[in-house]
């Protein structure tokens, strides 16, 4: 049975989405879900980024039986480039993947960076979810985790609000990603949702989707700035308006 990647991404937002909003009460969330497939990010980071009030995922989507060479080395770099963070913070010499162990961006990359291989046929749904440090090499028996229950996990750090690393080690971790998957460069914008108690639902822009710290604060200043410019828009279109009636055709 061909299952294509952006099928699993798309059921994975939905249950996340319906998860979070079972086991969270009607507080205000603000946060930032981007689809990456198909965008200069998607090389450099990854499919999917996803905020929520901090809790902070970058996953990585694979059919099972695709290609694998290239996420492979694209695997190899990203090990490579924190044993050599590690080894640059401790003075001494990179001993590759070994160095990793232990590290703090060790630590932040099994929390956030998932790596999600599926395979499907007529009766089940099969997934096998492992932090992206442990996405190569592959088993060789089977290894399989209901996606279900990932979801359920993430929706429930979403819902108390367990956040276990601070922004700026994640900012640091993401930055490590993109400087060596891609070039480093700011490939795409993104957008943050505010869901509000009474129901309401507001996207802002961000012109850089690794803005991680903006949180309920930086959106009501952000929707401030928002409502000034729109008020005094349309009190210069009251007063264009206003002129034109006072000067009236001319005969």
């Amino acid at each position: 049975m061909k299952l294509y990647e952006n099928i699993v991404i798309g059921n994975f937002l939905f249950a996340l989405g319906y998860r979070i909003r079972t086991k969270k009460s009607v507080e205000t969330l603000n946060g930032s879900v981007n689809l990456l497939q198909q965008t200069p990010e998607d090389k450099a980071l990854g499919d999917v980024l996803v905020n929520l009030s901090g809790i902070v995922r970058l996953i990585e989507f694979k059919a099972q039986g695709a290609s694998m060479s290239k996420e492979e080395k694209r695997h190899d770099r990203l090990c490579q480039a924190i044993s050599k963070k590690a080894a640059e913070a401790e003075g001494r010499q990179s001993c590759l993947c070994k160095a990793i162990e232990g590290t703090h961006l060790e630590a932040v990359s099994r929390d956030i960076h998932w790596y999600i291989e599926s395979k499907a046929d007529e009766k089940a749904l099969r997934t096998r979810i492992v932090p992206y440090l442990d996405a190569f090499p592959r088993p060789r028996g089977p290894k399989v985790q209901r996606l279900e229950t990932f979801v359920d996990t993430l929706a429930c750090e979403v819902a108390e609000g367990d956040v276990r690393h601070s922004k700026e080690d994640v900012k640091e971790y993401l930055k490590l990603v993109r400087l060596t998957m891609g070039s480093g460069a700011v490939g795409s914008g993104g957008l943050l949702l505010v869901a509000e108690p009474e129901g309401g639902l507001v996207f802002a822009p961000m012109l850089d989707l690794m803005e991680l710290d903006m949180h309920h604060g930086h959106w009501l200043h952000h929707r401030n700035n928002l409502e000034q410019a729109l008020s005094q828009k349309l009190e210069r279109e009251f007063k264009l308006e206003r002129h034109q009636e006072y000067d009236g055709p001319s005969l």
